[in-house]
């Protein structure tokens, strides 16, 4: 019992403070995001069960998660808005929880290796549009905006496709692979990189950019702004090709795979077409996956790049080159 005060006051009240907020004798501290799977309430007090507000968790939402009430314990405290942050307790079953795991050291699965061999993807965005209507820039697509009549940019992949999440630690990975691409880490590029961005990656605003980078980008082996410049710098040696032409002049017509490839020779050498699977949804040209092979700098002719990559099939034979508009 002496021990005990022998704490102090202070001491003491702050232990007192500490079980009357948790209802446990021992809250573990968490950092991380509860993904909540039903609408869960939110409890001012586990014991109790108060919920000021009549809060409930909204599905599919991301909570930031600071602590559980015990090691074995069925609760998660999580921030909420209620006119103002507030610390609230909610099921653990309410949701997935996505927290780093430290001793994995944060490496990728493949040891970071960076690639010579690559595959740009980059879509047609109308007919992407098609099956992705709810997404932002689907949403906003306009006949009048660029992505309209041109290629956009997906991504630039690192090949082999196990060489992904170069360094990425496993909250990042899991916020990832969940989709929640909001909440990845925003990305630090040069104005005028964000502004070519917003024209030839309209999936930015949908936060692409990040899962590019996160997933792809980080076993590039340069940093965020230089993997966009040249992934942006490819895409433009297209759409300013006879490739680029191709599609402007047939939007709202159907074209063949060997139409494209043929002319993928035609701007860029012989056997460039046979480096290039064009990818459809339904009857309508999705995307195109290119293979290519080099070092990657500002200037380098993509035609280089397509000369010394495996050659690959197409899964698709034809399809419409889609219009604006659902």
């Amino acid at each position: 019992m002496k021990r005990f005060f022998g704490y102090g006051i202070a001491a003491v009240t702050t232990f007192f403070v500490v079980v009357m907020a948790t209802g446990s004798w021992a809250a573990i501290p968490l950092d991380g995001y509860l993904i909540a799977e039903k609408p869960c309430p939110a409890y001012h007090s586990i014991k109790k069960k108060t919920n000021p507000g009549n809060i409930l968790l909204q599905k599919g939402f991301a909570y930031v998660v600071t602590a559980k009430n015990k090691p074995d314990g069925t609760y998660y405290q999580i921030k909420v808005e209620n006119n103002g942050v507030s610390q609230r307790w909610v099921e653990t079953s309410c949701g997935t929880l996505l927290v780093d795991c430290k001793s994995s050291g944060g490496v990728s699965e493949t040891g970071g290796q960076v690639s010579r061999e690559y595959l740009l993807a980059i879509s047609w965005q109308p007919g992407f549009c098609q099956t992705h209507q709810y997404k932002t820039e689907c949403e906003t697509q306009t006949k009048d905006r660029y992505d309209a009549t041109h290629l956009s940019l997906h991504g630039l992949w690192p090949q082999p496709k196990e060489n992904a999440y170069c360094g990425v630690g496993n909250t990042n990975k899991a916020i990832d692979r969940n989709k929640h691409w909001n909440l990845l880490p925003a990305l630090e590029v040069a104005d005028t990189t964000r502004a070519d961005m917003a024209v030839v990656m309209p999936g930015i605003a949908s936060y692409l950019d990040r899962h590019e980078w996160i997933k792809h980008g980080t076993c590039y082996g340069a940093s965020v702004d230089e993997y966009y410049r040249e992934a942006i710098m490819l895409v433009d040696q297209i759409n300013d090709s006879a490739v680029g032409n191709l599609f402007t002049e047939n939007v709202g017509q159907v074209i063949t795979s060997n139409e494209i490839r043929k002319t993928f020779d035609e701007a860029f050498g012989a056997g460039s077409g046979n480096k290039v699977n064009v990818k459809c949804k339904g009857n309508l040209i999705t995307e195109l996956w290119i293979n290519l092979r080099g070092e990657i700098e500002p200037d380098t002719s993509i035609g280089d790049l397509l000369h010394n990559a495996a050659p690959t099939s197409s899964t698709c034979t034809r399809g419409k080159v889609d219009p604006a508009g659902f």
